[in-house]
């Protein structure tokens, strides 16, 4: 990419399997010093409804603990899912988007593609080509595959049975944030705003920026 400028929306989503059936999306549109200038997040109407997708989510219990006060004190809605993709390509367009970033983002588009295509889309659902950014992938090789984070995620234990540094979102934003005990709430807005900090730390090291990477898993840092 080019010196523009970058805006850049960073997008989370939850689901209700890991193939599709997005039923919450949210974004930031920010820049890259973490100044956000919109944020958006919905209920997918057509998904969130349908009990039986819902009930075999992974987060199904979040329906009475977070979503159903959210719903009541207007904090999100039940939106339409092109009513959704149609305001999110409004957003690239007014603001002049031109990265599109998620942690983990090749799941997030892919899901956000089969989800399209169940609901009986057959159109594109980015307005036009953005670069594209997996916050996970720059974290790691920011941020993350330090010593100084090693030591650290050695020292409290965010090890798994395997052997390997943690590095999803949660343990990159108490790093970032210097907060040891967040623990990330799992519901699409929230976790694209840690994001966005996230990812506002790794541009500020100057490093080079991993645009287009197609990874899925982009690291596994070993305890060692």
């Amino acid at each position: 990419m080019n010196n523009t400028k970058k805006i850049i929306m960073v997008l989370d989503t939850e689901t209700a399997d890991l193939t599709g059936s997005v039923y919450d999306i949210g974004y930031t549109i920010t820049d890259k010093r973490g100044k956000i200038a919109l944020t958006r997040n919905w209920l997918v109407e057509e998904i969130f409804t349908d009990a039986k997708k819902m009930m075999g989510a992974f987060y199904a219990g979040k329906i009475f603990s977070h979503y159903a006060p959210m719903l009541q004190r207007g904090e999100i809605e039940l939106t339409s899912w092109s009513t959704i993709i149609d305001t999110m390509r409004a957003d690239i367009l007014e603001h002049g988007v031109n990265i599109l970033a998620a942690y983990n983002l090749p799941f997030d588009t892919r899901v956000m593609r089969n989800t399209h295509k169940a609901l009986g889309f057959t159109d594109k659902i980015l307005p036009h080509s953005l670069d594209q950014l997996c916050i996970w992938q720059f974290a790691c090789e920011t941020k993350l595959n330090t010593r100084l984070y090693k030591e650290l995620a050695q020292a409290e234990g965010w090890v798994s049975e395997a052997g390997n540094i943690r590095t999803g979102a949660e343990y990159a934003y108490r790093f970032c944030a210097g907060n040891w005990g967040f623990i990330e709430d799992h519901t699409a807005l929230s976790d694209a705003i840690i994001e966005t900090l996230i990812l506002a730390r790794c541009f500020a090291t100057g490093a080079k920026i991993p645009y287009n990477k197609k990874s899925a898993m982009p690291w596994r840092i070993v305890n060692a």
